[in-house]
């Protein structure tokens, strides 16, 4: 068994977990470090195990992933040759108690929408991703898999929407007061809901993601400073990127253009060649926006 950490922070560790052993027989399940955790969501990339819960047995495989609360009595047997590969998200319990997928069945279907967003928060985590879209990725992949991803279809009581727009309004307004640093979890507390919660409301009230809005604040503050000539990498560290091909990267994607070609047009200026050149390291899957 190997163990990967792809990340961690408040509320949320995500681990790959690469398995090369050939057993039939089950054996106690290992779904990552044992902690604070109330949730694990384990989703197969590659092979497939039988996963035995409360007695009942199902065959997991890439079309699938399953769930395991606090207290779930899991146990694993593998019966296929090709070793397992997995991606593990355990979910800490916050202080409203929130628990997504709180109850339902433990194995829940895969379907390639899922899938595809299930690679790119992989993906993400390995290019350095910002913590507040991995978070907010996985919260939103979560909601996903428990069939939490839309809206309910039945008419929502009139108090509920001025609940939900109100909430939607605070962190707005708590991410415009708060540090560009903050992460999805302290964001949360500052409003009194869970992330799994915020990170829904806020898209059903806005069409837009948590991570998408925050980004084009932080473009927008960069813009507001960049006719002042304050050096890009001063500028990335303020607004809480994590360095200067970070903040080109979002940049551009939100403001159409890179930051020197935006600067050179505050001050009238044709942009100098060959200064402030984009970093040629890799780029991370675009955020949802």
């Amino acid at each position: 068994m190997r163990r990967t950490r792809l990340a961690q922070q408040a509320g949320l560790r995500i681990t790959e977990l690469a398995c090369f052993e050939d057993h039939r027989s089950f054996r106690t399940a290992v779904t990552g470090e044992p902690d604070e955790t109330v949730l694990v969501v384990s989703l197969i990339r590659t092979g497939g195990l039988v996963l035995r819960v409360g007695g009942r047995e199902e065959f997991v495989d890439p079309t699938t992933g399953f769930l395991l609360r606090r207290g779930d009595d899991a146990a694993v047997a593998h019966l296929a040759r090709l070793p397992d590969l997995s991606t593990v998200l355990q979910f800490h319990q916050d202080v409203h108690g929130e628990c997504p997928g709180g109850a339902g069945p433990r194995v829940l279907p895969v379907d390639a929408g899922l899938d595809l967003a299930h690679r790119g928060l992989v993906a993400a985590c390995r290019a350095g991703a910002d913590p507040f879209e991995v978070a907010e990725r996985a919260n939103r992949l979560v909601a996903g898999l428990v069939g939490g991803r839309e809206p309910a279809p039945c008419p929502r009581r009139a108090s509920t929407v001025v609940a939900h727009r109100r909430l939607a309004h605070q962190a707005c307004a708590a991410l415009i007061d708060g540090l560009p640093t903050a992460g999805l979890e302290e964001i949360s507390r500052l409003v009194g809901c869970s992330p799994f919660h915020l990170s829904r409301v806020f898209r059903a009230v806005t069409g837009r993601t948590l991570t998408g809005y925050r980004n084009q604040l932080r473009v927008r503050a960069v813009v507001e400073e960049l006719g002042g000539g304050r050096p890009l990498r001063e500028l990335a560290a303020k607004y809480g990127f994590a360095d200067q091909a970070h903040l080109t990267r979002v940049f551009r994607q939100h403001a159409g253009a890179l930051p020197k070609v935006v600067r050179a047009a505050l001050r009238g200026t044709a942009p100098p060649a060959g200064t402030e050149q984009e970093s040629s390291t890799p780029r991370p899957p675009p955020s949802p926006e």
